[in-house]
């Protein structure tokens, strides 16, 4: 019998969603976030990204991750990824490719929403007309 996933507390604005650490997808990773916790953070409608919010953590155990883990480009509303090479982590409001400066590259899957997904998009998405916002990230439970 396999343990409960880790889950983790997003909250931008009042709105609070849970999220569900992908141990099985990218082990490393997801540790250094989890041991990266809490954070509060500033969030950014992503430039070259699409349909996501992405910020540089401060320096911490994920920040020190350097090697990807199942690497995927495409980003699916509501997960949260890292990109080693960029520096950064990203959370997608829709559908969005991972993409620099440089075209085209690639990410680790950290977490993804389980809980009050829908609102907790529709947030992120008006970020496009109403710029930053704040994220806080802490362990659940």
């Amino acid at each position: 019998m396999s343990a409960a996933p880790r889950t983790i507390e997003l909250e931008v604005e009042g709105v609070t969603a849970v999220a569900e650490l992908l141990d099985d997808v990218s082990p490393e990773a997801a540790e250094a976030f989890w041991s990266s916790l809490p954070l509060d953070v500033r969030i950014l409608q992503t430039k070259w990204a699409g349909a996501a919010v992405y910020f540089r953590p401060p320096p911490s155990a994920v920040a020190a991750v350097k090697e990807l883990e199942n690497p995927v480009c495409s980003i699916y509303p509501g997960t949260l990824v890292y990109s080693p090479d960029g520096g950064e982590l990203l959370i997608a409001h829709a559908a969005s490719e991972y993409r620099r400066h440089v075209g085209t590259d690639y990410v680790s899957r950290i977490a993804e929403i389980v809980e009050n997904r829908a609102p907790f998009l529709a947030v992120l998405s008006r970020m496009r007309d109403e710029g930053a916002k704040h994220l806080s990230i802490r362990r659940r439970g």
